[in-house]
């Protein structure tokens, strides 16, 4: 594939993947049919998955089956791994970011995460907290979904459940960000 389409590819999975452990139904593994090919995704970690090209007739269940005896090898493989971090992939997710920030929907993401800071103060949480949540859940929205007023509930949610441990404020949010999503 193009290297354009592969990261789109790739980013759709990764979401698919997001969204699926967040219902908490985790996706085992994902056929994609591609003409006469068959593309078989199954995810080992968050930011990992594994990939194979079959042809659209083979049989999927030896495939399974092999890949199930080397999950685990994998998954500590890349544990590993993960103990280094990725300075790229942060900048990347904080591109984004800001690059959402600055577009369209910017200004009422602004607003949502003024109207965040308010009350997650409210509930005891500090500016500098308040802050890391709000970009935390910034970048599980870019993960789970692409950016826009059709998907703001899910990114309001994810800030709701924040602020669970103090149901008045939780609900004077809800409240008050429904109305600024509403009014977008």
């Amino acid at each position: 594939m193009p290297a354009e389409t592969a990261n789109d590819v790739a980013k759709t999975i990764r979401r698919m993947t997001v969204a699926s452990a967040t219902v908490g139904v985790p996706l085992k593994d994902l056929l994609i049919n591609f003409g006469p090919a068959r593309m078989m995704v199954v995810p080992v970690t968050e930011d990992a998955t594994v990939v194979g090209l079959l042809e659209r007739d083979t049989a999927v269940t030896p495939v399974r089956r092999v890949l199930g005896l080397q999950l685990e090898s994998l998954r500590a493989l890349l544990a590993d791994e993960e103990d280094e971090i990725d300075v790229d992939v942060v900048d990347e997710a904080e591109e984004e970011i800001e690059r959402i920030l600055r577009g369209e929907l910017g200004p009422v993401l602004q607003r949502i995460r003024g109207q965040f800071r308010e009350f997650a103060i409210q509930a005891g949480h500090g500016e500098e907290q308040t802050e890391t949540m709000m970009r935390e859940q910034l970048r599980e929205w870019l993960l789970c979904c692409n950016p826009s007023t059709y998907t703001f509930p899910l990114l309001v949610d994810g800030l709701g459940q924040l602020l669970n441990d103090a149901p008045a404020s939780r609900s004077a949010f809800m409240e008050k960000v429904q109305a600024t999503i509403r009014s977008a």
